[in-house]
């Protein structure tokens, strides 16, 4: 079996409303959970007896469970399908919240690594469903509209969740954010058949989840496709940005600034807002462009401004000020990943899922060593220093991709 020319099968706009949904849906109720951590981190961090660094540690796990997905991608995504796939990890979701509502630190750290593997399941496989089933011409949009399901789950993690702490109590409010999370996965019990049989798979072997060849994979198939080094190389310094802002940003404004949980939550609420404000927009705009590329450079740039500016913030600001700042923020640093995403498919066609989980490979890497090495510096320097460190690291990108155009090829 073969995948579909979506391009030629599939008429606009309606055929492409049922794999959007089916894609962005529980896309957003993993990414409920998945920035439900942050947004509760300090409040699990007095629970386990931990200063608010030793987040660090528990983000980088969740690093650690994405990056397990990716290289695992071919024995789990690949072998079960998109949907079934999915559903398993709902289910790894539910063990995860589980082991972090116990409250010891050793267990969410545990709980962490499979809220990660679950998480990272919905790269691959929204990736294939999408690229199944929608023509080209609207994946720049599309991508990057579904991809604003990710923020949007960290909108309501910061909005809802941070009024449920102070309501219910850390344990009851992580207990409802992943029950509502899990349940908006359930809409997969409903896709069509063909979304998850699309393309071919090979069965199951639990045991290939945990073999080692799984960690040269990414590689191989990132050197096998002309494009994809460069794009992987340039995503570092966004992902860089991203995971040291989603990781600590409330930490910051709470144990930095001062500021009260409760307005922390909301601050990160609004960063994500304008996130998936942005990914709406720049998603259009790369389709007028009639690429990626493009935007993703200029976002770059921003990506570096914003870390300075993230830097530069002071409990002594005005509100309006804090308030802009965090927007400009939230519409910089978190708007590439559908846009890359869209990159993606059009560089990888034909291996969608394994080309988005080899590329996203790296990208989880980062995340994954970010928090921890974001956490010593705090300790050491503070946290200013870290968003300085990111903003060093964001130049590369941009250089890498500004190359890349002038070179007209990533």
């Amino acid at each position: 079996m073969t995948p579909r020319d979506s391009s030629a099968e599939i008429p606009p706009p309606a055929g492409i409303l049922a794999p959007f949904l089916f894609s962005a849906v529980p896309l957003t109720g993993m990414a409920i959970l998945h920035h439900t951590l942050p947004v509760f981190a300090p409040k699990l961090m007095q629970a386990a007896g931990m200063p608010p660094e030793a987040f660090g540690w528990v983000g980088g796990a969740v690093g650690l469970g994405s990056v397990w997905l990716y290289v695992a991608n071919n024995a789990f995504t690949v072998a079960l399908g998109p949907v079934r796939a999915w559903l398993a990890a709902a289910v790894i979701a539910i063990l995860g919240s589980a082991l972090t509502l116990i409250g010891l630190y050793s267990t969410m750290l545990l709980g962490a690594v499979c809220l990660g593997f679950a998480y990272a399941t919905a790269t691959p496989a929204g990736a294939q469903i999408l690229a199944d089933h929608t023509p080209r011409a609207y994946r720049g949009s599309l991508f990057s509209l579904r991809q604003a399901g990710v923020p949007l789950g960290g909108v309501i993690a910061g909005a809802v969740g941070s009024w449920l702490i102070v309501v219910y109590g850390w344990r009851s409010a992580f207990a409802i954010m992943a029950a509502c999370a899990v349940g908006l996965c359930c809409i997969l019990l409903l896709a069509p058949s063909q979304y998850n049989e699309s393309r071919p798979r090979h069965p199951f072997r639990l045991g290939r989840l945990f073999h080692l060849s799984n960690v040269l994979i990414p590689f191989r198939v990132v050197a096998a496709t002309p494009g994809l080094q460069r794009l992987s190389a340039a995503c570092i310094g966004f992902a860089a940005v991203q995971g040291a802002t989603t990781a600590f940003f409330v930490t910051f404004m709470t144990a930095g600034l001062g500021f009260s949980l409760t307005f922390a939550g909301t601050l990160y609420a609004m960063l994500l807002a304008a996130s998936v404000a942005g990914r709406i927009v720049l998603g259009f705009v790369a389709d007028w462009f009639g690429s990626p590329r493009p935007v993703l450079s200029a976002l770059a740039v921003l990506s570096v401004i914003s870390s300075l500016l993230i830097a530069a913030m002071s409990a002594e600001w005005s509100t309006p000020l804090v308030f802009a700042v965090v927007l400009f923020v939230g519409f910089s640093i978190s708007t590439w990943n559908g846009l890359y995403l869209a990159e993606i498919a059009i560089l990888a066609p034909d291996s969608v899922s394994e080309a988005t989980a080899a590329t996203t490979f790296f990208v989880f890497s980062t995340y994954m060593v970010t928090p921890p090495v974001a956490g010593v510096i705090i300790g050491l320097f503070g946290y200013r220093t870290v968003f300085l460190v990111t903003a060093c690291v964001a130049v590369s990108s941009a250089a890498i991709l500004f190359t890349a155009r002038r070179d007209a090829a990533v």
